[in-house]
């Protein structure tokens, strides 16, 4: 039995001033012809806080300063002390005898640079197709054209024309008005990325050939060492009532007189009934590598009160935060089949009516 169960005469009593509140004149079913039955509910929280220990070789650039983290000889038995609670922080520690320094493969801090393999610089096209004539009209007197001295060691810049028809003379065969404007006679132009030469200066690596490694960062070794870490896990499970609330009710429950408890480890409430004792009982069993636990429980008697003479209503009367019984009116089982039966024959008379009025 939940703290603080009403008693039999006070649920009476809480029913009278209701009944004669909205009676409105009416007689209604006296308290004494009430049957009631007690729902005893229990929800609540339990919350876990559970160890997790894992230990690997863990490699960082340059010397790493290990001197502030905890040393143990077996993570399993490393016993935390009274300030170290990795709950919110893992606590990380350095197994004794574990931290060297070695040499990265990269020698010195650098390697060499994968976009241009060391060159300083990436090969590149030194001419491009016309965009104008697309090398197919660079010229219009092909048969004299090229094999003149004094022609340019490398294609020229793309040109712009005043106008798209317009011809110049050809460097190729110096053909007056017979020269694409673009290429002048080359069909090719100078590559705008290289300009001609055929390189381009490589970025990544600032023409040096090389790049920071990425391994190391640049400081050319590593620091190894056997890292530990000790975290803890707090998880929240739900208490899963032997009881569901009364369905009816769910919603105004929420803001019911519900008893609150709060446990550690320590015994439950000794007012606590036998069958709330069986539900929790397995949640309360100790979890693998389980630190600590929070139980909060909640327990709160509602009271179905039905009338004798009538099934059409129940109430339903708990306590609520100020202590005060609180009476919730709701029709019954049989109420709602009596109004829905009552609503199907009187839409079977409105189709009867229809139809009636239809034949005649």
């Amino acid at each position: 039995m939940a703290a603080e169960d009403p008693t039999d005469d006070e649920v009476r009593a809480a029913l009278d001033a209701f009944l004669k509140r909205g009676g409105k004149g009416r007689p209604g079913p006296s308290p004494t012809d009430f049957v009631l039955t007690r729902v005893h509910l229990l929800e609540g929280t339990v919350t876990r806080s559970v160890e997790d220990r894992t230990e690997e070789t863990r490699h960082r650039p340059g010397t790493v300063d290990l001197s502030q983290r905890p040393l143990y000889e077996v993570l399993d038995d490393y016993k935390l002390g009274p300030h170290e609670t990795p709950l919110d922080q893992p606590l990380d520690l350095v197994r004794r005898g574990t931290v060297h320094a070695r040499s990265c493969d990269c020698g010195n801090g650098r390697r060499r640079c994968a976009d241009c393999n060391g060159m300083t610089y990436r090969p590149c096209e030194p001419a491009q197709v016309c965009a104008q004539c697309q090398g197919v009209t660079a010229c219009t007197q092909y048969l004299k054209h090229g094999g003149l001295p004094g022609t340019p060691p490398r294609p020229p810049k793309q040109g712009r024309p005043i106008r798209p028809e317009e011809r110049v003379t050809c460097e190729g065969c110096h053909s007056p008005d017979s020269a694409c404007p673009g290429c002048r006679g080359w069909g090719k132009v100078r590559c705008t990325d290289c300009e001609a030469p055929g390189r381009i200066p490589c970025t990544p690596c600032g023409r040096t050939g090389t790049v920071r490694c990425a391994t190391c960062a640049g400081h050319g070794h590593l620091t190894s060492w056997t890292a530990g870490r000790i975290k803890w896990t707090s998880s929240a499970e739900a208490v899963t009532s032997p009881v569901p609330r009364p369905r009816r009710v769910a919603t105004e429950l929420d803001s019911g007189g519900w008893h609150q408890d709060r446990l550690g480890d320590g015994p439950l409430p000794d007012d606590l009934s036998p069958g709330h004792r069986d539900a929790l009982a397995p949640y309360l069993r100790r979890r693998k590598r389980e630190t600590a636990r929070q139980v909060s429980i909640q327990r709160l008697t509602v009271v179905k009160a039905t009338p004798s003479a009538s099934g059409n209503q129940e109430f339903y009367v708990f306590r609520n935060t100020e202590g005060r019984l609180d009476v919730v009116r709701r029709l019954s089982e049989e109420g709602r089949w009596k109004a829905s039966l009552a609503v199907a024959a009187l839409v079977a008379l409105a189709v009867l009516v229809l139809v009636l009025i239809l034949t005649l």
